[in-house]
C-alpha cells in the first residue's frame, strides 16, 4: 500500500508541475498581450463630457439677467433656457460654466451679446445660474467647448460688380467680372 501512494503522488505532481506550466503560459500570453495594447495610442478624451475644451478656462465675472426681450439671434429670451451673453464670442458657441463655490457646472450656449455693464463679462440665464447655485453677481470659471463654423454667405450684389474671375471662375477681387449672355453679371 506504500508503493501504492508513491505512485498517486507522482502522478498528482506531474499533474500538478502540467497545471503550473499551463498557468505560467497563460500568464506570460497576458503580459505579453498587455505590452502590445499599452504601445498603442489612445485618443483622450475630456472625462467630464464628451467636449474637448478648445480654449483655456478663465475666471470670469458673471451675473444673471431675466429680462422680457428679443436676443441677438432674434427670438424671443427664455429665461429658464440654459443661455447666456458675451460680448466677443460667436453666437452659438458651447461654454461650460463652473461655480467654485458649490464645484457645479453647466454647459450653456452663447445666445446673446452683452453684459453691458462694465467690469462683468458673463450673464447667465436666470435657468443657468439657478442650476449652477448662483446668486445674483460673482466670479465663475469659463472654460468654450465648442464654436460654431462659419457660415459661407454670399456676397451682396454691389459687392459683384467690383470682382474678377479667379482661376476657377468665381468672381473674386477689385474688378468687373465678365458679363455672359444676357448682360447679367457671372455669379457662382
Amino acid at each position: 500500500m506504500n508503493r501504492r501512494t508513491k505512485i498517486i503522488t507522482r502522478t498528482q505532481k506531474k499533474n500538478l508541475l502540467k497545471s503550473i506550466k499551463k498557468k505560467l503560459y497563460f500568464l506570460g500570453l497576458a503580459l505579453l498581450c498587455g505590452g502590445v495594447l499599452s504601445a498603442v495610442p489612445i485618443r483622450k478624451v475630456s472625462s467630464e463630457n464628451t467636449y474637448d475644451r478648445i480654449q483655456a478656462g478663465q475666471w470670469v465675472v458673471a451675473s444673471m439677467y431675466w429680462e422680457d426681450k428679443l436676443v441677438s439671434t432674434g427670438k424671443a429670451f427664455n429665461p429658464i433656457g440654459w443661455h447666456a451673453a458675451h460680448k466677443t464670442l460667436p453666437i452659438g458657441t458651447l461654454i461650460r460654466v463652473s461655480n467654485p463655490k458649490n464645484h457645479r457646472s453647466i454647459n450653456v450656449t452663447i445666445n446673446d451679446r452683452g453684459p453691458f455693464t462694465a467690469g462683468r463679462d458673463l450673464d447667465l440665464s436666470l435657468g443657468a445660474g439657478a442650476l449652477l447655485g448662483f446668486q445674483g453677481l460673482g466670479t465663475v470659471y469659463m472654460e468654450v467647448l465648442s464654436i460654431p463654423p462659419i457660415k459661407n454667405n454670399r456676397r451682396p450684389i454691389v459687392e459683384y460688380l467690383f470682382a474678377v474671375n479667379d482661376a476657377n471662375g468665381n468672381c473674386a477681387g477689385d474688378t468687373a467680372c465678365q458679363p455672359v449672355l444676357g448682360g447679367t453679371l457671372a455669379r457662382r
